[in-house]
């Protein structure tokens, strides 16, 4: 049988229910009981950690309820304080230790609140790493833990679908092919996709690879293909999804393809067909991401092609609407191109095009 003990509790100024992103605006304290103070011995060394605590004030539990964005979840699949074993858990930063008080920021526990356990936050066990970004998820791609990766992936994308699981999948089989399996975002490699759907947010997280670090090419084709080339190498890969895949898809996934197909291509059908569309969405990702590369990709070597290092430009304010804008794009007598009524090329969800907004 198991004993929690409790170390400590919270100090802070929410003495009853708050929004919990409001409370993690805000320091607050936690103040360690003096026999367990040895146990607080280097923690300064840790940037954040990790605080296990007691929801106090809550009574009984509800197995399944409506999560902070109103969507109806089971209790196993939420942060909700009506629990079976009322525990919480926060990634805080450690901001100050004072003897055996520490001053955090991020903790969204009420005042009172009691401690159980305090552990380091580690990036070899958890997402979060301040000095470095990608060390967890290159850690990841080196062990192939693909179902973590496209749990991330999801983050950016917003949900789960087939399209983002290839992405992963197939940046995870290019950067193991080329051996990069340590890209630390600093323009060592070039992403090249030759699509702008889904199957682009997956290349973007788990290759580093993006528009705003310079290491992302979008080649208008529509194929869903990525070339993958390390700087300096002379051949990179190319891993294309093999044509018949969504034949593969259907068979495996009818009712995810028949809902696509009412959903997104039809923009029809009920909310409860919208969310039946997004549980069916990731029970196909995380099936696609089972599957073999053998089953899924075209994979060959190719020329490498790669950028060069992001340029640096000076600025200027455009004259007509007192906006600072990037001196490369001047037009005429330093006219932002907006100000000069040119047409301009733009990137939406068919492609490139050219438009005058």
């Amino acid at each position: 049988m198991i004993s929690l003990q409790t170390i400590g509790a919270v100090k802070s100024k929410f003495k009853k229910k708050a929004d919990p992103f409001e409370m993690k605006k805000h320091e607050s304290k936690i103040i360690i009981k003096e026999e367990f103070k040895e146990g607080l011995y280097r923690i300064e060394e840790s940037s954040h950690i990790l605080i296990i605590f007691g929801f106090h004030l809550s009574e009984g539990y509800d197995l399944k309820h409506k999560n902070y964005f109103g969507e109806l979840k089971g209790v196993f699949a939420a942060r909700s304080p009506r629990r079976p074993s009322p525990l919480g858990t926060t990634v805080v930063s450690l901001i100050d230790r004072k003897d055996t008080v520490l001053t955090v920021q991020g903790l969204d526990a009420l005042d009172e609140t009691p401690v159980y356990d305090i552990k380091p936050h580690h990036p070899d066990f958890t997402a979060v790493n301040l000095s470095l970004p990608r060390l967890w998820i290159n850690s990841l791609v080196k062990t192939d833990t693909i179902d973590e990766l496209l749990s991330f992936a999801g983050i950016l994308h917003g949900h789960y679908c087939p399209g983002l699981a290839l992405g992963v999948k197939a940046s995870v089989t290019a950067m193991k092919c080329i051996q990069e399996l340590n890209n630390d975002g600093m323009e060592n490699l070039t992403a090249i996709t030759e699509t702008n759907s889904c199957f682009a947010d997956g290349i973007q997280i788990i290759t580093g690879c993006t528009f705003g670090n310079n290491a992302l090419v979008y080649r208008d084709i529509g194929k869903t293909a990525l070339t993958l080339c390390r700087r300096g190498d002379k051949k990179g890969i190319r891993v294309c999804v093999r044509p018949d895949f969504f034949e593969l898809l259907g068979k495996k996934y009818p009712e995810f393809v028949r809902l696509f197909d009412l959903v997104i291509k039809q923009r029809a059908g009920t909310n409860e067909d919208l969310a039946a569309f997004k549980t069916e969405g990731r029970k196909a990702s995380f099936g696609v991401s089972a599957m073999s590369d053998d089953d899924l990709f075209r994979v060959s070597e190719v020329p490498a092609a790669f950028l060069p290092f992001a340029p640096i430009t000076e600025s200027l304010i455009c004259p007509e609407c007192a906006e600072s804008f990037m001196a490369s794009k001047a037009v005429g007598n330093g006219l932002c191109r907006s100000c000069a009524g040119e047409i301009l090329p733009r990137l939406d969800g068919s492609g490139i095009c050219c438009s005058e907004n």
